[in-house]
């Protein structure tokens, strides 16, 4: 008899049929032999993945013995016309400093799981299978702990990037009869885009413009955020390119304005890095990058890490340049405690965790974000 592709098409679609596959538990035995015993189940597999923290250079150092991180920055030192008579020579010239900022514990938190004897045994015929099972519970408590970690480092640069965004949008205009104390975010209208940063206390009644302080150093003009579309084709991901290239020049010279203290910036000591939201490289690869001629022009300045997501940031952050120093998450208490229950006869394991996320105000930061 003659068969046909579509009529085997048709037999097999009939004889692999969807309720055979995958259903959920409960199993359901079948007796199809002679001996009316059970059929068995010739096989049990798990099929793993790996769970990693993909961004294990934002591991700062661990803190065993405090928990508290606290930034401080010394400002460059203002030079002075030479006097020949030597008039100042005992008259102090104190340093100044950006105002401190401090980076608290995020508390605790544990990740408890239990291994249950005489339980796993009956689901097992040999004794690799149930170490493989036993095995599996202490592999998924550092699973779990290593997704914790890593989500916790994407949510720290969400957080990094809103303070950058925060002080791109504030309301407050500037007068130039106000007092001002240092770190105050202000722009010059209420219409104006550009905002800045007081790095020099503002006397109320000065009468000096907006202008004026920015050029005599009292104001800086902040530049912490860029807001364009995300890459979706040539156009938009030469735009990104473009002025990632722009960024990295300022952020590999001397700068000011370019950090959430707006302090006087001197080269990033270890450069910058590139984060990038899921799904922008691709259409930058394709659209700008496979059919670029000389490519090297086009390429990325930084090194680049793909990340899922910048947390839970709801204002439309795709990508960041900050200094590869700029954000750590320090862990300042981990431990795996183990307690057997003898009544209930099981073991239980806890993972125990405390850390504390830091991102630097005197560091160079980028924010790019889609509106």
């Amino acid at each position: 008899m003659s068969l046909s592709y579509k009529q085997l098409a048709t037999i097999v679609a009939s004889y692999v049929a969807t309720n055979k596959i995958a259903q959920d538990a409960p199993f359901k035995p079948t007796v199809d032999n002679i001996a009316g015993l059970v059929d068995k189940i010739s096989k049990t597999v798990t099929l793993d993945g790996i769970y990693e923290d993909k961004l294990p250079f934002m591991d700062g150092e661990d803190l065993p013995l405090g928990k508290t991180i606290e930034e401080f920055f010394e400002d460059l030192v203002t030079p002075t016309d030479f006097d020949s008579t030597g008039a100042d020579t005992l008259a102090p010239s104190d340093p100044t400093y950006r105002p401190a900022c401090y980076s608290y514990t995020l508390g605790r938190k544990k990740f408890k799981t239990t291994q249950r004897y005489d339980n796993l045994e009956r689901a097992c015929l040999n004794e690799q299978d149930y170490a493989l099972m036993v095995t599996k519970i202490t592999k998924k408590l550092w699973d779990s702990f290593f997704a914790f970690k890593y989500n916790a480092k994407r949510e720290l640069l969400s957080n990094y990037a809103n303070a950058a965004i925060a002080e791109s949008t504030t309301t407050t205009v500037f007068s130039a009869n106000s007092a001002y104390t240092v770190n105050t975010i202000l722009k010059a209208t209420s219409t104006a885009t550009v905002t800045a940063i007081v790095v020099k206390a503002i006397p109320a009644s000065s009468g000096v413009t907006y202008a004026a302080r920015v050029a005599d150093g009292f104001i800086v003009e902040l530049d912490l955020v860029s807001t364009l579309a995300m890459p979706a084709d040539t156009a938009t991901g030469e735009a990104f390119i473009k002025q990632v290239k722009k960024d990295v020049e300022i952020a590999n010279d001397l700068s000011e304005g370019h950090s959430l203290n707006g302090n006087a910036l001197g080269v990033a000591e270890a450069g910058c890095v590139l984060f990038i939201k899921q799904g922008i490289m691709p259409s930058v690869d394709v659209d700008v990058l496979a059919g670029a001629f000389h490519q090297d022009n086009v390429a990325l300045p930084a090194p680049i890490h793909i990340i899922k997501d910048f947390g839970t940031n709801a204002n439309g952050v795709y990508a960041m340049l900050i200094d590869f120093r700029g954000a750590r998450l320090h862990n300042g208490y981990r431990a795996v405690r183990t307690q057997e229950n003898g009544d209930g006869d099981f073991l239980n394991y806890v993972l125990h965790t405390e850390n504390t996320a830091f991102y630097s105000k005197n560091t160079f930061i980028k924010v790019y974000k889609a509106s």
